[in-house]
């Protein structure tokens, strides 16, 4: 179906993909994996007419040819699904569907035919969605799949799906996957991009690795294994174990303390305290509380009743601003849109939450000083740029995530708040992410965690409290769970068999 050889792309004087050749049969779920910045979303790109290559030969249905920009993609039945949201928040779903393909007759635009044709294709993928609807009224998850609807609706014989299910829980993650098989059994070939490598071998026939910008080969889904393509991937093996954690020491100081917490419209009363040193985990389907309280703590959601005590005080958060002041910090699910200024360079960024304490007589930014705590953590991190003055819309999904990272542990937090904070990343930067957390306990930070991968959460984390339907359900100590236990619960599912109330 597609055919890509010897391509090269280069931006200035980096190439980030050099003489790439392989090629996706019709009618099959082909996954591209690689580390973040190793090429893969450049490829994805080149396909969908984004970027054209440098050279090399891009062969469509046997013939050679060259996509100018994305419409022309899309008119040679090429379609591509983006990690980041790309909808109009203020239009409906049919709508967003629609964009750019309205139906009009006689310089009228037929809405009852898109809200039609929208309530179809969304009828097809089994979601209850009313094509009506304000995109701004869904949660993420409805969101990315209105996406990949508006994709389907296009009718293309190739989709591309870049990150398609990061928002996605597993039981939305296994309807999409429900959908792409019988759209591949019915001759669609999809091009499947993710980090979730267990995912990949539940839904790939195949898998392409590519590593800085080269490619690696292509394996059978069914005659390889997930460790051996991580270490095509990063070119090493790894263990992908967590860190060791040790025991908090029995005098550990409690942090923080959350009595009563009630938060609208249906969380709590939730009950729970953190230590200085410990990573306490959070479990739970998307709905079940969890984001609340986080907002809660960050000032970000209502507190209807409870207490929040902090180093022994009750105080009550109701701003950002003052959770900052108070040691909180927030690592946000959505980074692009919540943790960063997606235009903005790596050192603004960075500083951004701490410029009064660059501020020179509280009116002009010290740049040697901003200079210092980026490039600081720019080596604290590891962050891959070869400038601090480099926008962050440039990084990797990887870097973007160290940066907003950094912006919090500048402020030097005593409680800090992680959602999901290595959605979209690979498994090279995940296992960073693993060891700061650990290291960051070890010097006495108190940690919130809460991620879309479970064996994330039983593995970095001392307890687990589960949560459904807004109320702590369970507590687990670490190694007393297995992800099954965890599913069990956050599902309403009891150790009997029958679901909670």
């Amino acid at each position: 179906m597609i055919r890509l050889e010897h391509v090269v792309k280069r931006f200035g004087g980096i190439t980030a993909v050099s003489d790439v050749s392989f090629g996706i049969n019709r009618g099959e779920i082909h996954a591209v994996v690689g580390e973040n910045g190793a090429g893969k979303s450049t490829i994805m790109k080149m396909l969908a007419g984004v970027y054209q290559p440098d050279s090399g030969t891009l062969i469509l249905r046997g013939e050679r040819t060259t996509i100018t920009d994305p419409l022309h993609a899309r008119r040679l039945g090429v379609s591509i699904v983006f990690q980041e949201l790309n909808l109009f928040p203020h239009l409906s779903v049919a709508a967003n569907i629609f964009a750019n393909r309205e139906v009009a007759h006689g310089g009228l635009l037929d809405r009852s035919a898109m809200i039609g044709a929208s309530r179809r294709v969304l009828a097809e993928m089994g979601l209850d969605i009313d094509p009506l609807a304000k995109i701004s009224a869904l949660s993420v998850a409805e969101k990315q799949l209105v996406e990949i609807a508006r994709t389907l609706q296009q009718e293309s014989d190739i989709v591309i799906m870049d990150e398609p299910n990061s928002a996605l829980n597993s039981s939305e993650s296994e309807r999409l996957f429900a959908i792409l098989r019988r759209l591949r059994d019915n001759g669609l070939t999809v091009i499947y991009v993710s980090h979730r490598l267990e995912e990949v071998f539940a839904i790939a026939d195949r898998i392409s690795v590519i590593r800085d910008g080269r490619y690696q080969g292509t394996y059978r889904t069914a005659e390889t294994t997930i460790r051996e393509v991580i270490a095509a991937m990063i070119g090493r093996r790894l263990a992908e174990v967590f860190p060791v954690r040790q025991p908090l020491p029995f005098d550990a100081a409690t942090v923080l303390e959350v009595r009563g917490l009630v938060s609208p419209p249906a969380v709590g009363p939730i009950d729970f305290a953190v230590r200085s040193g410990e990573i306490l985990g959070f479990a739970g389907l998307e709905g079940s509380g969890i984001d609340e309280i986080f907002h809660v703590l960050f000032g970000l959601g209502k507190l209807r009743a409870g207490e929040v005590i902090y180093c022994g005080q009750s105080r009550p958060v109701r701003s950002p601003l003052q959770a900052i002041k108070q040691g909180f910090a927030l690592i946000p699910a959505n980074r692009r849109d919540e943790g960063l200024m997606i235009g903005w360079s790596i050192r603004r960024n960075m500083t951004l939450v701490v410029l009064d304490r660059l501020a020179k007589w509280r009116q002009f930014i010290d740049r040697r000083a901003q200079r210092r705590v980026a490039e600081e953590y720019v080596r604290a991190l590891n962050v891959a740029t070869e400038s601090i003055d480099k926008r962050v819309n440039n990084l990797s999904g990887g870097n973007q995530q160290k940066v907003v990272v950094a912006k919090w542990l500048a402020t030097a937090p005593a409680v800090l708040i992680l959602n999901d904070p290595t959605r979209g990343v690979d498994v090279g930067a995940k296992s960073e992410i693993y060891a700061l957390c650990d290291r960051l306990a070890v010097e006495g930070m108190a940690l919130l965690f809460t991620s879309s991968e479970i064996e994330e959460t039983l593995g970095i984390c001392d307890r687990v409290l589960v949560f459904y339907r807004g109320q702590v359900v369970r507590e687990f100590a670490r190694g007393e769970a297995t992800k099954a236990d965890v599913m069990r619960w956050i599902t309403g599912e009891m150790d009997d068999g029958h679901k909670t109330p």
